[in-house]
């Protein structure tokens, strides 16, 4: 097995080669089989076998001694696969939104204490500035979408998230937790969020959260703008039809509980 260099820890680099070594073709491999094509000792193969076994993500075959992939990744592809399905069903909606407001309109996930973009559509006519790339990652406190990202979460987890201090990122910016929790209320109350100049100065938003199948919250759209046009009066004006689109997007997704 070749080491790689940089800021990787050896023995998650091993475990994560066990885990690709296994193969549609080859579904079931032994100690010794892994140790001779990864170039490790056999006991150190068996160590992280037995961790990857103990955290479900390996299986020993009781008749043949050898090892296959645990039924506890299943659950780790859906999750991959469910932000692959929001993007997809979402396009189409997001574009459309987008179209019609003239505003930047984005989809978004939650990642710890994040809101990460993952797509976002700008109408040709309109410049505006690059507040939500793809990939952008924003403190929930800051931004609308992450407001419908957390709104709706257990106690215990939300607790967790608003643990520690909120960061400033400008004047408008809210860190203080109560008046957060505040806000959230209202948001469970009229179905979305939003955010006037909390991450940048000049810089409105209002958001809505999406559902699966399962009635989980797994994303949540915006649409952003200049607070000289994306005005408190017109973002009122135009959240019955972001919240319409976010329940569009979730009803397709098998949500079928009312918006």
């Amino acid at each position: 097995m070749t080491e790689k260099q940089g800021p990787t820890v050896q023995s998650v680099e091993r475990a994560i080669a066990i885990l690709k070594a296994f193969s549609v073709e080859e579904p079931e491999l032994g100690v010794g089989e892994l140790s001779r094509r990864l170039n490790l000792p056999k006991s150190t193969v068996f160590r992280l076998l037995s961790t990857l076994e103990a955290g479900g993500l390996v299986a020993q075959n009781p008749k043949t001694g050898q090892y296959r992939l645990g039924v506890d990744l299943i659950g780790l592809a859906n999750n991959v696969i469910a932000y692959a399905d929001v993007r997809r069903v979402a396009r189409p909606h997001l574009r459309r939104l987008a179209d019609a407001l003239g505003e930047t309109v984005s989809l978004s996930i939650l990642d710890g204490r994040d809101a990460v973009n993952l797509e976002q559509f700008v109408p040709p006519r309109r410049l505006v500035m690059r507040v939500g790339w793809v990939g952008r990652r924003m403190p929930v406190h800051t931004v609308s979408v992450g407001k419908a990202l957390i709104a709706f979460l257990p106690e215990e987890e939300l607790s967790r998230l608003l643990d520690g201090s909120l960061e400033a990122l400008t004047p408008h910016t809210i860190t203080d937790p109560q008046v957060l929790r505040d806000e959230l209320v209202r948001v469970r109350e009229r179905g979305y969020a939003t955010a006037f100049e909390e991450l940048e100065e000049g810089l409105h938003a209002i958001s809505a959260p999406l559902y699966n199948h399962e009635g989980e919250i797994v994303a949540a759209i915006s649409v952003s703008g200049p607070a000289y046009r994306l005005t408190r009066e017109r973002i009122e004006e135009i959240a019955p039809q972001v919240v319409q689109t976010a329940h569009q997007i979730s009803k397709e997704m098998g949500y079928r509980d009312g918006p």
